[in-house]
């Protein structure tokens, strides 16, 4: 099983426990210009009751149209509303009279990046956030910013074919925060397409990547972008790409 070591940069004045909720938009990789679809997701092991948070973007970097943001059925048992003003926010709120633990995407964000964006930083940048209980209790979240940017990381290419169902061995050198561990911060893509993958805690420091289901003969690419956060919200040194090929 091959493994791939990842370096997490320490953080200054963050407490070293593991945040049990966390809010996110993923990130994207484009070298110029384009679109992507981001996911808005909320990981947390509490019952959350209801909550509401907004998304900044540049409106002069990214286009989001209010046809552009979709919610998911994550939050189906709750009353929910969401979308986009086009004009540089997305808003999301949800509730209901008792609490869930959600674990998953909430929303799907279509962007596209503008002539003035071309190879740019472009932020998604999560503020008003506010989760409650049951109890009408505020929950403690950590916030996980998303970007749409060029890949700068560290690229490598597996140098044998690889068989219909190899799982991959992820190592990171300081203990990672579960709640993190995710298809927005883990994906895998045959070509240009996502395809589907289990992500499994092996230890604090290492978890497996595995196909859902097999393979076909094509050549894929396994990112992990620095939304992988350690206990205490370090960040990976670099993100990580690796291409291998099924025959």
């Amino acid at each position: 099983m091959f493994s791939i070591l990842l370096l997490l940069i320490p953080t200054i004045s963050a407490k070293a426990t593991v945040k049990k909720t966390v809010v996110g938009v993923s990130s994207a990789f484009i070298e110029r210009s384009g679109s992507t679809t981001l996911s808005v997701f909320i990981s947390s092991d509490e019952k959350i009751a209801g909550g509401s948070f907004d998304i900044l973007y540049n409106p002069e970097q990214l286009r989001i149209n209010a046809s552009d943001v979709k919610m998911t059925d994550t939050l189906s048992e709750y009353l929910s509303v969401g979308g986009s003003d086009a004009s540089g926010k997305i808003s999301i709120s949800f509730a209901k009279a008792s609490g869930s633990v959600i674990d998953g995407t909430v929303m799907e964000v279509k962007a596209t990046v503008l002539s003035a964006g071309y190879g740019n930083i472009n932020n998604l940048i999560l503020e008003n956030t506010e989760l409650y209980d049951e109890q009408g209790k505020r929950i403690t979240t950590q916030l996980i910013n998303g970007q749409i940017k060029p890949f700068v990381g560290k690229e490598s290419t597996h140098p044998n074919a690889v068989t219909v169902d190899k799982p991959w061995l992820i190592t990171v050198s300081k203990p990672y925060n579960p709640a993190t561990l995710n298809t927005s911060a883990v994906t895998l893509k045959r070509g240009s397409t996502d395809f589907p993958i289990e992500l499994e805690v092996v230890n604090d420091r290492q978890f497996r990547v595995k196909p859902i289901g097999s393979y076909i003969r094509s050549t894929y690419t396994l990112e992990i972008t620095d939304q992988l956060r350690s206990i205490n919200g370090a960040k990976l040194n670099e993100p990580v790409r690796l291409k291998f090929k099924v025959n």
